[in-house]
C-alpha cells in the first residue's frame, strides 16, 4: 500500500466562518491578551472577556502591567481558543487598537463581564465582591480590526485522528 503526499488543502487549517466566529466569541472561554512591554517583549495574560459589538471587553486594574503597557502603546492581540486533545483545536485571534474605559462606565462594563463567569451566589460573597470591585477599575476595549481563525478539528487530519481515537487526553 502506498501513501499519498498530503495536498495543500489537507495541511492548511480550515477557518471558522463569520457566524462560527460570532458563536465562538459568545462562548464562556478564557482569552489570552497580549500587550507590548517597554522592552519590546510580549506581556501575555489570561483574561475573562465579553464581546460588545465590534469590540472585546476585558476587566482589569489600572495598576496592572497590561494597563500600563496599553496606555503607552494602545494596540493588543487576543487569542481565544478551545483546545482539546489531538487536533481538536479551534480558535480566533483578534488584533486591534485599544481604548481604556474608566470611571462608572468601566465599573458597569466590568460587572457585566463578571456576571458571565461568576454565578449570583459567588458575586454576592463579600470577599469576591470586594476583590472584583476594588481590583477591576478599568475596562480594556479591544476593537476587532483584524480576525484570524483556525479549525483543525474539522480538517481531514482532525477527523481521521478523532475516528482512530489515537490521541492522548490533555491533563486537566
Amino acid at each position: 500500500m502506498t501513501s499519498r503526499s498530503p495536498e495543500p488543502s489537507d495541511v492548511v487549517p480550515l477557518q471558522l466562518s463569520a457566524s462560527e466566529i460570532d458563536e465562538f466569541l459568545d462562548l464562556r472561554l478564557i482569552a489570552n491578551l497580549a500587550s507590548i512591554n517597554p522592552t519590546g517583549s510580549v506581556h501575555l495574560v489570561a483574561m475573562w472577556f465579553r464581546r460588545d459589538g465590534d469590540a472585546i471587553l476585558f476587566p482589569t486594574s489600572s495598576q496592572t502591567r497590561k494597563a500600563r503597557n496599553l496606555r503607552r502603546h494602545p494596540q493588543a492581540t487576543a487569542m481565544i481558543d478551545r483546545s482539546r486533545a489531538g487536533l481538536d483545536l479551534r480558535g480566533v485571534q483578534i488584533k486591534g487598537s485599544v481604548e481604556l474605559v474608566e470611571g462608572p462606565q468601566a465599573r458597569r462594563l466590568n460587572h457585566s463581564i463578571h456576571e458571565r463567569y461568576i454565578a449570583p451566589v459567588g458575586l454576592a460573597d463579600e470577599q469576591v465582591a470586594a476583590y472584583l470591585t476594588q481590583g477591576d477599575d478599568i475596562t480594556v476595549r479591544l476593537s476587532i480590526e483584524r480576525v484570524t481563525s483556525w479549525n483543525l478539528a474539522d480538517g481531514a487530519a482532525g477527523r481521521a485522528l478523532r475516528a482512530s481515537a489515537g490521541v492522548y487526553p490533555l491533563d486537566a
